[in-house]
């Protein structure tokens, strides 16, 4: 379904950016009819956040462009400023923009078009949201666990770490494995809600995983070092009874997740 601000290509104005050369800035088509919620249990700000990322992944936007105003994007849209506000954030938090004090907001990072192929029509906005869910309840699973755990429940995320580094031996993505390792975290919590928490997102996971192979510049082993790196320093706060470590590294691990993602790395 076309949502978009204008079928037509955007034109483009000169405008001097900080370094001295031209920065594009987008000029919009009369008003489209108001958006709709793409179904699904998408709002508004979904549907927004995933039009204006696809125009920056198919350098329709590239770096250096200056966006419109929340006031011109919404009346395009078709939609309130509080939704363009929220896709905007989403934006700033993925890495793709920034608003520079005097000159708006600019396009600041170029994902991959394939985060757009690889996705299912409509789901790029659902995979970001996943991982969103995701810093917040595995970090607070980390948490739990260090918190709680006993002898058994280490010895399971060992074992999880241990089919990890045999990934990379045979130098495969390990999706199995990962997963393994965030569920015996879950159960180290004693709290089934977690455990069953991680297990309906574990399709999302996968999907961010494929993805993340696919985009890296780094070879396989050495993005799986990384990896096994980020899983070996939450055991460790967990082993060690540190809860508050425990919830940073896993959220900091999440985090590089969703960047390796959404904006390659």
């Amino acid at each position: 379904m076309a949502l978009s601000p204008s079928t037509r290509p955007a034109r483009t104005r000169g405008d001097w950016s900080d370094n001295g050369a031209p920065d594009a800035m987008i000029e919009f088509a009369p008003p489209n009819p108001p958006l709709k919620g793409s179904g699904g249990g998408r709002t508004l700000s979904d549907t927004v956040y995933q039009q204006i990322y696809e125009r920056i992944s198919a350098n329709e936007w590239p770096r250096g462009t200056r966006l419109p105003t929340e006031i011109e994007m919404a009346d395009q849209f078709g939609v309130s400023r509080t939704v363009i506000r929220e896709a905007l954030l989403r934006l700033r938090i993925d890495g793709l923009i920034a608003s520079r004090q005097g000159s708006g907001t600019h396009v600041i990072g170029a994902p991959s078009q394939r985060v757009v192929d690889f996705a299912e029509p409509g789901s790029v906005a659902d995979l970001q949201r996943c991982y969103e869910f995701r810093v917040g309840v595995e970090g607070e699973a980390a948490y739990l666990a260090a918190s709680r755990h006993t002898r058994p429940r280490i010895g399971e995320i060992e074992q999880t770490l241990v089919a990890m580094r045999a990934c990379i031996d045979e130098n495969r993505l390990g999706a199995d494995e990962d997963i393994s390792f965030h569920l015996a975290v879950a159960r180290a919590t004693e709290n089934d809600y977690y455990q069953r928490t991680i297990e309906s997102v574990t399709r999302a996971i996968r999907v961010g995983m494929s993805i993340a192979a696919t985009l890296s510049h780094r070879p396989t082993p050495q993005r799986l070092g990384i990896a096994i790196s980020e899983h070996e320093g939450i055991l460790e706060a967990i082993r060690n009874s540190d809860p508050e470590a425990a919830r940073a590294r896993m959220r900091a691990h999440i985090e590089g997740a969703r960047k390796r993602v959404f904006v390659g790395q």
